[in-house]
């Protein structure tokens, strides 16, 4: 379920939060009802989870155990916006037949409930790890919404910002791992949490540049799963008729 931390900073209940994925991975959450969250050491950023800022030279020492950490880190990523974005349809979905889940921060939360894994949830801040030393983190931390704790994975480069990304964390504790029988127990490769589907999806939303085919597949799935959500073809690029 939803676990409260002064880590992360859960935006408003009411944000709308829309999570962009290709065919493959909506047909593995409507089957298993459950999101996927991947260990953060396996994402394309060499930056994710590591503080390489503008005091890095004399930081490094203090923070000489994020990489091990970030094998203990498993994000569920969604993208914060009142609207669709045409970057993310085309960043994420891979393919002009996609599909976005509209959400909302809250309804994540209550779709949480039933699940035993304690899940975090916190906003992204993007800064130029170029211009700011950890304490300047830190004091601007303690003096906003922020609360009082510097996550490593709260933060990412300006060059991501467009991004808008709400995150879900699933933190394997304990970290490292002990050690039992002299043997320390090896990392998961990845993380499943049981949500429900019926509170956490608002609409399903089909990518702009959809086929038929794949419209009508869609439908489909969705119904001979006996689901009821709200499915619509996204408008992006469909001019009004006069």
């Amino acid at each position: 379920m939803y676990k409260e931390s002064r880590y992360f900073h859960t935006p408003d209940p009411r944000t709308i939060v829309w999570r962009y994925i290709d065919f493959t991975k909506f047909v593995d959450i409507l089957t298993s009802e459950q999101l996927f969250f991947c260990r953060s050491d396996k994402f394309e950023d060499p930056f994710e989870g590591i503080f390489q800022l503008k005091d890095y030279k004399s930081t490094r020492e203090m923070f000489s155990t994020m990489p091990e950490t970030k094998k203990f880190y498993f994000l569920n990523s969604w993208h914060i916006n009142e609207i669709q974005s045409d970057a993310m349809w085309k960043i994420f979905t891979n393919t002009k037949n996609g599909i976005a889940i509209k959400s909302s921060v809250g309804s994540i939360i209550k779709s949480l409930e039933k699940s035993h894994d304690d899940i975090h949830i916190g906003e992204i801040y993007y800064r130029d790890f170029d211009k700011v030393t950890f304490m300047e983190l830190l004091t601007k931390n303690q003096t906003s919404k922020l609360g009082g704790g510097t996550n490593q994975f709260n933060y990412k480069r300006t060059s991501f910002k467009h991004e808008q990304e709400l995150r879900l964390y699933y933190i394997d504790m304990p970290i490292p791992h002990a050690i039992k029988n002299g043997v320390p127990r090896e990392p998961l490769e990845f993380k499943k949490v049981n949500i429900d589907l019926s509170l956490l999806i608002h609409e399903i939303i089909i990518a702009p540049f959809a086929e038929d085919w794949f419209v009508n597949l869609i439908s489909t799935t969705v119904s001979k799963l006996n689901y009821k959500f709200k499915i619509t073809t996204s408008t992006l690029y469909k001019l009004k008729d006069k």
